[in-house]
């Protein structure tokens, strides 16, 4: 009886090897234009069944993939998705200066929405400075914001967002700002020109979104500065 048994598990053995030896599986030579190497085989990785495989050549920036042709087929896909030429975008950011009530028009007093006042718990705000700012996304953008402000980022499409429900990355249709900074400068009395970093942080906007940033190294409420980032347009994926 335990021979009989070890024979058929034998069999089983060698029926299953021979199932997955039998995979129909093709290879394909993606040259990648714009990706790195290392960012496409990072995205292709979770997509190979377990009889695929991938080739990598850096220098040459070359992937070689091996799989079944179904995979293939999505992989051809994911690379057209992530070896793009970079896009423009723009951007709309306004910085404001928030404290007491000041009398009506004053020059450069902003209407805002009531939830702007009670999440920075103040009672007027007054525009700093403005900029329509418009680049190209992975080159690093600079723009004045009034005559003492500066902001600063570098504008990208995340690489990926959060997993399907198939358990694979997707790209997301969102704008990251890496490294937003803003900046105030000043004339010392010696003449020499200071510059004051008040905020660093990073941004992910969806298209259309507004977000609001509080600024500053004052604790006084008197002395509110707020960063409004408006994502106009960007290029996708």
């Amino acid at each position: 009886m335990l021979r009989k048994t070890l024979v058929l598990l034998a069999v089983i053995g060698i029926a299953a090897a021979v199932s997955a030896a039998s995979i129909e599986t093709v290879s394909r030579v993606f040259r990648l234009q714009h990706a790195s190497v290392s960012e496409a085989s990072a995205a292709i990785q979770p997509m190979l069944s377990e009889a695929g495989s991938l080739t990598l050549q850096p220098k040459l920036s070359r992937i070689v993939v091996q799989d079944q042709p179904e995979i293939i087929d999505r992989v051809t896909e994911l690379i057209e998705e992530l070896d793009h030429v970079p896009g423009a975008f723009s951007i709309q950011i306004d910085l404001l200066k928030g404290g007491k009530a000041i009398p009506y028009g004053t020059v450069d007093e902003v209407p805002v929405e009531e939830r702007l006042r009670k999440m920075f718990k103040v009672e007027a705000f007054q525009r700093i400075g403005s900029s329509t700012i418009e680049g190209v996304l992975g080159s690093p953008t600079r723009a004045e914001l009034g005559t003492s402000f500066q902001v600063s980022f570098l504008a990208q499409i995340p690489e990926y967002r959060e997993s399907s429900p198939w358990g694979v990355p997707e790209p997301g249709n969102r704008l990251q700002l890496r490294q937003l900074i803003l900046e105030r400068t000043a004339v010392a009395a010696d003449g020499t020109l200071m510059t004051d970093e008040l905020l660093r942080t990073n941004v992910l906007l969806s298209p259309k979104q507004t977000v609001y940033i509080g600024a500053g190294n004052s604790e006084n409420t008197e002395d509110v500065l707020v960063l409004i980032v408006h994502a106009q347009e960007f290029g996708s994926r």
